[in-house]
């Protein structure tokens, strides 16, 4: 909540680029207090708690493990089966997750926009803060079954991540934040007044995990299209994931770098414009 002392001024006509960032602090309590409900609410009354998250991992990577590399027999690029796909399930599941939550972040938080005042921009920055702790518990899990794998393969066959993974990877999850609440400020300002693009939304997340290389490297797609998953910012997220954790990875050099995080930036900035002029007067078309 904000302070005692703290004035909000609300105004009808404000440039677009005032996006009211100072009150993010001012609210700061608000905050958390949305992270609390939302960590409440997904694991009361469950039986395993928290221990979903790992079951959907070790679960999600087992499935790709047997049906792609083991019955298509897709190629891994020497990387252990079980491996790659558990760190293209980690890159993917938190951009999925917030792209996700943001999509509907107008919606979902009616009726609270509708009686007081708060910064709008708290929800679906809740939702990206609030996804960290799936992230982490399925990192821990990533370096749980690292371990285990290097405990019973030869010393030539073992997987050492890079030294600057510690660095690099807080880094890789920001541009994976940036980019799926940028694309979900789009999608949820855009359903205000078009509603049935909530639903394209989850259409739109199937195709775009099969468009990047989550369940397939790079070297099994033609050289001829490869230039094309350049355009595609998750592939160098995706990548510079395996590139860190495992490695090494095809797409985790500039040419895929400078590419992805210019469209993330402009696809960042983009969002929180449109979605920041369209909360203004979301309850209207209501």
């Amino acid at each position: 909540m904000p302070s005692l002392d703290h004035k909000t001024i609300i105004r009808s006509n404000r440039p677009f680029w005032d996006l009211e960032l100072q009150d993010l602090f001012h609210y700061r309590d608000l905050l958390l207090l949305l992270l609390r409900r939302d960590f409440v609410t997904t694991y009361k009354q469950t039986i395993f708690g928290p221990l979903w998250v790992i079951l959907q991992a070790l679960m999600g990577s087992a499935v790709f493990t047997v049906v792609f590399s083991g019955l298509a027999g897709l190629s891994t690029d020497g990387h252990p089966a079980f491996l790659f796909y558990l760190s293209g399930t980690l890159a993917w599941q938190y951009f999925a997750t917030v792209f996700g939550s943001g999509s509907h972040a107008l919606q979902a938080h009616l009726g609270l926009f509708s009686k007081i005042y708060f910064p709008r921009l708290l929800p679906p920055l809740c939702d990206a803060l609030s996804a960290l702790v799936k992230w982490a518990i399925q990192l821990a899990v990533f370096f749980l079954a690292l371990f285990l794998y290097n405990q019973s393969a030869s010393a030539d066959a073992q997987v050492l991540p890079r030294l600057e993974a510690l660095l690099l990877l807080p880094a890789l999850l920001l541009q994976s934040a940036l980019l799926s609440l940028g694309v979900g400020f789009l999608v949820s300002a855009a359903s205000v007044k078009y509603r049935d693009l909530a639903q394209i939304a989850g259409m739109f997340t199937q195709f775009i995990m099969y468009a990047t290389p989550v369940i397939y490297p790079i070297s099994q797609v033609p050289e001829a299209y490869r230039p094309y998953l350049a355009y595609n910012p998750l592939t160098f997220i995706v990548e510079g994931y395996r590139h860190l954790l495992l490695g090494h990875a095809t797409a985790a050099t500039p040419d895929y770098a400078l590419p992805s995080i210019t469209a993330t930036l402009l696809l960042f900035l983009l969002g929180l414009i449109v979605y920041n002029k369209t909360q203004r007067t979301y309850v209207d078309y209501v």
